[in-house]
């Protein structure tokens, strides 16, 4: 069924804003996402609502889309260029796509549009516009005129239609709040579009796809779980897009060669067959060379992966390693699961996780939340704990966040939960975890992030050794770590541009981490085996290089050969650590003696990588591959390989990624 606005009536109000003499609107959207170039919402908005022919005739919608700033001086920048892009679009309304992690820095661009133009008409939406946070938004900010509460499409096609009619009535419109007569008014019923495939395609209609950008795909909409700290579910029925259309969409971002694809479902695998034929485009498409590997991103429940969708996984992972699976494991403690709905059971759940073939089992972020009630200190260690004894490739902790509209934004008083009703809603303490642990719980679980994910070979090393140095488990490792360098240095750290969401990308604890290993665990326990000491700082000091690339960079080389650049990093180890960093998958703990004394020479490239975040490659490469590495770092021809030779060398180390050709 299409929805159609009522047409106007005598009992319909007067359009907000006169229409200009020549008809026509300037609406503009603006998103400021994290993980995508483009804006899946505000295209989805502006399709659905230029449905309605009185809305096509009279607006045009403008739409602008930015990454999120993280630090101060990226606001600054970016609120300039805000402020230059609003001056230069002139529009009369402007809307704002709000999430957790942008809406500070909406607000202080909302703020200063309205301080330059009175009259400019600013709403907002997204899923940070729900529950209490509304009505505080409308009558504490005073920067915003009407929120769209819930799914966007219908109401904002409503609203566009009322601005150039006067119909139907903002009060008859479903899901929007706004302040009358200096008083709250939200007349509720928020309205769903029931058929997904009633929104025309964002990525079929003719918008331009950037070549090498980074891409949200959608592919359904719900959840049928109802898990407390989320807004994601609350047990509606799954509504999905056509198989068809969601392929179409695929094969149309993946000409683009993307960089990063991310599903924003809920859970991709809720319908198990479904999740299989979709990921199998994507096999086909890198078997068949028509997209060469990229950033993917997916969350799955772990619970819910069937044998075959597991083996479409692990193709996928061959043809593409930079794959990662991501699953909200969230805690393993009985009674914070009970709180948040979620049912746990680590027999299960390892038992689902042995299903995995190693592969995909090294390609699995697990995330877990402290701070949830029900929870204690000791609780999220242990959760910490589980998620090591799995050996995926990261663990990531987040503090409890009490999202605007959830259940637990209802029952936070009555479960004796303290937290920040303003953005980011950060949880302060619950009856189980005072504020002085909680500040503890965030520097623990960054550095849990931060270290296992550049630091996980080393760590594996050190638990191998732990009877000689009198650690059971990993969290204690990790606890051992925060009460030598500190909590506050770590907090410090971990906000150092590293903001909102992706904690585990800082890679400034390393000096921590080495002078905590070399300086104060191993002397503490008298290892001064000459052996050991070199093998661990041999891993230490490649898994920081490896680290810096992901976070700065290859170094800058300016000399040419024959058209080529060097793009990658040659470093000569005395261990061969490729083969130990290669077995020590899936595993607790490495042994020094598997390290085996051979001189090793690494070539270290990046692939692709989003928002400043790269994926660094290593490749093991013999000696005339380092020589002629070298050489293009030079810009020198090499005399002892003929020109012949030389051209198919260099074609062979360009298709590897190790060197570039440099375009004129």
């Amino acid at each position: 069924m299409i929805h159609v606005p009522p047409e106007p009536s005598e009992t319909g109000i007067p359009p907000v804003i006169p229409l200009p003499h020549d008809g026509e609107l300037t609406v503009a959207l603006v998103a400021y996402n994290w993980e995508a170039d483009t804006s899946l919402s505000l295209w989805n908005l502006t399709g659905f609502a230029n449905k309605d022919s009185i809305v096509r005739e009279h607006i045009n919608f403008v739409t602008k889309c930015w990454p999120t700033p993280t630090d101060q001086w990226q606001e600054h920048l970016a609120l300039h260029d805000f402020l230059s892009w609003l001056q230069s679009t002139r529009p009369h309304v402007i809307g704002f796509s709000c999430y957790v992690w942008n809406i500070s820095f909406v607000l202080l661009a909302a703020k200063a549009a309205k301080e330059l133009n009175p009259e400019l008409l600013i709403l907002f939406g997204g899923q940070q516009i729900r529950g209490r946070y509304v009505e505080h938004l409308l009558e504490k900010e005073r920067c915003v005129d009407i929120c769209v509460v819930g799914e966007g499409e219908i109401p904002f096609q409503y609203l566009m239609r009322n601005i150039v009619s006067g119909a139907p009535p903002l009060e008859e419109i479903p899901g929007l709040a706004y302040l009358q007569d200096d008083r709250y008014r939200y007349y509720g019923s928020e309205e769903a579009v029931k058929d997904l495939n009633e929104i025309p395609s964002p990525y079929l209609g003719g918008n331009e796809l950037p070549t090498g950008g980074a891409f949200l795909v959608e592919a359904s909409r719900g959840c049928p779980y109802s898990c407390a700290f989320c807004v994601w579910g609350g047990g509606g029925k799954l509504r999905e897009y056509q198989f068809d259309r969601v392929e179409a969409e695929l094969v149309a971002i993946l000409s683009k060669q993307p960089s990063h694809i991310m599903f924003c479902d809920g859970t991709f695998n809720l319908r198990r067959k479904r999740a299989t034929n979709i990921l199998q485009i994507i096999v086909n498409h890198l078997r068949d060379g028509c997209a060469t590997p990229f950033s993917l991103l997916l969350e799955l429940k772990l619970e819910l992966i069937d044998d075959d969708l597991a083996k479409v996984i692990d193709e996928l992972l061959t043809l593409n390693p930079l794959a990662t699976f991501e699953f909200g494991l969230q805690t393993t403690g009985q009674e914070a699961s009970k709180l948040v709905r979620r049912k746990f059971s680590g027999k299960k759940y390892f038992a689902a996780w042995s299903r995995l073939s190693p592969k995909v089992q090294s390609s699995v972020i697990l995330d877990c939340i402290y701070g949830l009630p029900g929870d204690s200190v000791d609780d999220f260690m242990s959760t910490i704990d589980f998620c090591y004894s799995l050996a995926p490739q990261r663990i990531q902790g987040f503090r409890l966040t009490i999202l605007p509209g959830s259940e637990f934004d209802c029952v936070a008083e009555k479960l004796g939960i303290k937290f920040m009703h303003e953005p980011p809603h950060m949880v302060f303490k619950t009856p189980n975890i005072n504020l002085r642990e909680m500040v503890w719980l965030e520097a623990f679980a960054f550095a849990v992030a931060d270290l296992y994910h550049f630091h996980g070979t080393l760590i594996k090393a050190l638990m191998g050794m732990k009877h000689t140095l009198q650690i059971n488990s990993f969290s204690a490792l990790i606890l051992q770590f925060v009460n030598h360098v500190g909590e506050r240095s770590i907090i410090e750290s971990s906000y150092a541009g590293n903001r909102p969401e992706g904690r585990w990308r800082g890679i400034n604890l390393s000096n921590d981490f080495g002078d905590f290993v070399f300086r104060s665990l191993l002397p503490a326990h008298d290892v001064i085996d000459d052996s050991i000491l070199r093998r661990l700082k041999a891993i230490f000091s490649y898994e920081e290089r490896l680290g810096r690339i992901a976070i700065s960079g290859l170094p800058d080389t300016t000399h040419v050969l024959d058209g080529y650049k060097l793009t990658a990093d040659v470093m000569e180890i005395e261990f061969d650590l490729p083969t130990l960093i290669r077995t020590a998958r899936g595993k607790m703990e490495v042994y020094m003696d598997d390290l085996i004394e051979c001189r090793t020479s690494v070539a270290i490239t990046e692939k692709a990588g989003h928002q400043g975040v790269r994926v660094p490659i290593a490749y093991r490469v013999r000696n005339n591959a380092v020589l002629l590495l070298n050489s293009v770092r030079e810009g020198i021809r090499p005399t002892h390989i003929n020109t012949t030779s030389l051209s198919a060398m260099l074609s062979r180390l360009a298709e590897i990624g190790l060197i570039a050709r440099v375009s004129t």
